[in-house]
């Protein structure tokens, strides 16, 4: 599918814009220039193949999904201007991240549309057949099932909109239980008319459906009070089994190239943005944004100030080999980084080109380094590496079947769950003894499983839905404030030894060592504490949106179904 995505832009311009004028208008379909487009499958299949897109998805992937999906989760300590604001739980309305992560969604959701709305009758009209039409439909409603489960988890209660070409004081929002139902539908329709292997590399299948129809109703079921759901951790249970039992998707078990573009598309892939070489907004920005220098790269890179709280650091267990895939500390080596190899080290030797951060790691995953390390799509100039970003794994699946299994208890001895999570565990070169998983051990699992992945404060809002006490608990419990500061008195060598590194976190104050030389890091005792509050886990509709559709202000209402 890569070759098609790099023909296909022309196709945005033809079949849709987006306008800056109002919530989110699409210039009008021209009904001869549809039935002259729509003439042949490669055609529908071309155009259905943006819906991947990183270009489409530019807005969301590009910046905001980390901001949200790693900070906001208390994984990713990041404190500069409006970037820090979701590590610091202060973001307001105005933040143009924000703006970013809600614009981008309904971006998505306005090419789905077109495609829905614009597609069928004149790919009829030129004979294509129903399979190929319903197909086409499947793909485009599974997407924007998708795209309304982010916007359903971040923003609660958000606007259905199926017609795009809608003015701003018509926009009103829905419930988030309208939300649920109206994903419910689309992804259900999905299951229905996509095949059960994509028919093309990359694209989503019908397991891909099921898949996201087991988070959904996970979803769904942690809202405890709600009376469905004992029913909706049911049915979590059988789509999470259907996948596990009937799609030939499996677990990918070579981690050192799961997030290089040397595993994009593989055997655990069930739906990911689909990232090219081809500049600003067409590929994956993070090898850029989030590696710790220019020595990683040999390009551009400005993630020096970026690593994993200590908290996340203090959840991997000693021997877990996604550790080293997920961040990197000191003594760390990789040989297909920075160009041939690389070795992480708190400080070179001239103590100016490489110097320790905070949390005296930086990130490792989806950092792929320079061309020569990942066949030449570093991106490291424009941003655009050709890494595919991950929205849905099996191993998530795996890992939803025994949350729902735990139900609205605190453990389950479920047979399969417990097979289910070895698996996942014995990847990552660790065991598991016990006859049974609880909540808690769950929830970890899943922290370090997909820790950069931007997916973990949606478990954190699961949580929520759970206990609202339970959840806040979790996230001021992190300290996520934690953070080293270093003794300048020491050389380089010394900054480096064995030790240097407290793999413990004690908090070691200089003044009180007793071997009078002071601890070479020691935590800094002088940082303000983070709280969490509740109202920090539904993010504010952005500042541009409420003044461009003040009708968005009104209570939210049921969506009326036909």
């Amino acid at each position: 599918m890569k070759n098609i995505l790099t023909t296909i832009y022309l196709s945005f311009l033809v079949l849709g814009i987006t306008s800056c004028d109002q919530f989110l208008t699409i210039v009008p379909e021209d009904e001869q220039v549809l039935e002259t487009y729509y003439t042949s499958e490669s055609s529908v299949n071309a155009n259905t193949a943006s819906l991947y897109s990183a270009f489409v998805w530019q807005d969301f992937n590009m910046n905001f999904i980390w901001m949200a999906g790693d900070e906001l989760a208390g994984d990713l300590y990041y404190t500069y201007d409006q970037e820090g604001q979701f590590y610091y739980m202060t973001f307001q309305n105005g933040n143009s991240f924000l703006k970013e992560g809600w614009n981008g969604l309904f971006r998505v959701v306005s090419y789905c549309n077109n495609i829905i709305n614009g597609m069928p009758a004149a790919a009829r009209a030129n004979g294509i057949s129903e399979e190929i039409v319903n197909r086409a439909l499947a793909e485009a409603r599974c997407i924007r099932g998708i795209a309304y489960y982010f916007l359903s988890e971040y923003w609660q209660d958000v606007p259905i909109i199926t017609d795009s070409n809608i003015s701003g004081d018509q926009v009103i929002r829905n419930t988030q239980s309208s939300v649920y139902e109206f994903i419910r539908r689309d992804l259900v329709f999905a299951s229905e008319n996509l095949p059960s292997t994509p028919f093309q590399e990359g694209r989503c299948s019908k397991y891909t459906a099921v898949g996201m129809l087991a988070k959904l109703h996970l979803t769904m079921a942690s809202h405890l009070e709600n009376a469905d759901s004992d029913s909706n951790f049911g049915l979590a249970k059988q789509y999470a089994l259907q996948v596990v039992n009937e799609s030939n998707y499996s677990l990918y078990n070579d981690l050192s190239t799961m997030f290089y573009p040397a595993g994009n598309n593989n055997s655990e892939s069930l739906f990911a943005i689909q990232c090219t070489n081809d500049g600003y907004g067409y590929g994956n920005g993070r090898n850029v944004s989030q590696s710790r220098n220019a020595l990683i790269t040999l390009g551009a890179s400005w993630g020096a100030g970026k690593g994993p709280t200590l908290d996340l650091q203090e959840s991997f267990e000693n021997g877990d080999l996604r550790r080293k895939y997920t961040f990197m500390r000191n003594g760390d080596q990789y040989n297909n980084l920075g160009g041939g190899g690389y070795t992480y080290y708190n400080f070179s030797e001239d103590e100016s080109t490489e110097t320790n951060n905070e949390m005296l790691a930086h990130v490792r995953k989806y950092v792929i380094g320079a061309n020569s390390d990942c066949g030449g799509v570093a991106g490291a100039s424009n941003q655009d590496a050709g890494n595919n970003t991950y929205l849905l794994r099996l191993t998530d699946v795996y890992l939803c079947y025994v949350e729902a299994c735990i139900g609205s208890g605190s453990l389950t001895a479920d047979a399969t769950a417990l097979d289910l999570f070895k698996q996942v565990r014995s990847r990552a070169g660790l065991g598991w003894s016990s006859d049974s998983i609880t909540y808690d051990q769950l929830i970890k699992e899943r922290r370090v499983e997909f820790a950069f992945e931007s997916i973990n404060f949606l478990d954190i809002k699961r949580m929520s839905y759970r206990n609202m006490t339970d959840a806040l608990t979790y996230l001021n419990d992190m300290d996520r404030e934690r953070q080293y500061l270093s003794n300048g008195s020491y050389n380089w060598q010394e900054r480096n030894a064995d030790g240097a590194y407290h793999g413990g976190f004690t908090s070691v104050n200089p003044e009180d060592d007793s071997s009078g030389k002071g601890s070479i890091f020691y935590l800094n005792p002088d940082v303000a504490s983070i709280t969490v509050s509740a109202e920090n886990l539904v993010l504010p509709i952005p500042a541009e949106t409420l003044t461009k559709t003040p009708s968005i202000t009104a209570e939210p209402v049921e969506y009326e179904f036909n």
